[in-house]
């Protein structure tokens, strides 16, 4: 989700001199451009925490459903078997 300019803050960053010559070249926005990847690096870094701190919780919810069944399993309409 696109930040209004009021919530945008100001920083530096380091770029190769090809990449933002080009970039300026061909007329792209790099802040938006940078802000764009850095949401998506966010998003993926946080993923990968949550799943690293809920893992036990993952592997013991899946054991209990290989030893126990999908709970409701007998009231489901649609059955994959």
């Amino acid at each position: 989700m696109p930040q209004a300019t009021s919530e945008k803050q100001r920083t530096n960053v380091t770029l190769t001199a090809a990449n933002l010559a080009a970039a300026r070249e061909l007329g792209l926005n790099v802040s938006a451009i940078s802000d764009a990847a850095l949401s998506q690096a966010v998003r993926a870094a946080q993923t990968r925490a949550w799943v690293a701190e809920n893992a036990e919780a993952i592997s013991e919810r899946r054991a209990w459903i290989e030893t126990h069944g999908t709970p409701l399993a007998d009231l489901q309409i649609l059955k994959v078997d």
